[in-house]
């Protein structure tokens, strides 16, 4: 599948793994029944993830991560946030199975009944079928901090994955980055969205990812 890159992106072989374990448990971040929601206000939804579990023992404390946030702004964009165990070097060291780049993302499942073929992930049918229809991640390639957001609703149609480049900031244990409205546009009122940390082995778009860390519980956006 053809793929417009105005950066690097990426491909997640393991990633139908982690999203079968989000689809395994819920936690709601939802309105009381009795309160109606604010529209005038910002909408947040929390997951929290214990410390000390990445999937695998060498993975530095930066890849560890005990919270991640998703808010939705009052004029419709979202902005992210990961919360750390360890604060992210300025130099991050690229671990042995991210000699190639770190990620910490999050992904947007838009509709459950629906999955995307193609970029980011490498091959054809399953392997490259996964339900996200959003992304937007922090990399660390070794030289240079970017982030970017992938459309993948394009793919459903026979279009190109759309990627482009988005505002983000590093402070200490804290990785956040802003989604614009125009990016993104409309979205439903609830949806299922999930935040992780991986590496990259070999170029992004390979077979080469392997997750860090990721929730182990199933987010809904339900504000």
């Amino acid at each position: 599948m053809a793929t417009r890159l105005m950066y690097k992106a990426l491909s997640i072989a393991a990633l139908g793994i982690a999203l079968s374990v989000l689809a395994a448990t819920t936690t709601a971040s939802s309105a009381s029944s009795n309160t109606a929601a604010l529209p005038m206000s910002d909408q947040t939804s929390t997951v929290f993830d214990p410390v000390g579990d990445p999937i695998f023992n060498d993975m530095p404390a930066f890849q560890d991560f005990v919270r991640g946030q998703l808010t939705k702004t009052v004029d419709g964009g979202f902005e992210f946030l990961i919360e750390l165990v360890a604060p992210v070097p300025v130099a991050p060291p690229l671990p042995p199975r991210g000699h190639s780049e770190i990620w910490w993302f999050w992904i947007f499942d838009l509709d459950p009944t629906t999955s995307p073929e193609g970029y980011p992930w490498q091959g054809q049918g399953s392997a490259a079928t996964r339900p996200p229809e959003f992304m937007v991640y922090v990399s660390w390639n070794g030289t240079e901090f970017v982030a970017n957001a992938i459309d993948r609703r394009p793919l459903l149609t026979g279009e190109e994955a759309i990627v482009t480049p988005v505002t983000f900031s590093i402070s200490g244990t804290i990785v956040e980055a802003v989604l614009p409205f125009e990016l993104i546009g409309a979205v439903p009122a609830s949806f299922h969205w999930g935040a992780f940390t991986g590496n990259w082995a070999g170029p992004v778009g390979s077979s080469g990812f392997s997750f860090a860390d990721y929730c182990e519980s199933r987010v809904v956006f339900n504000p």
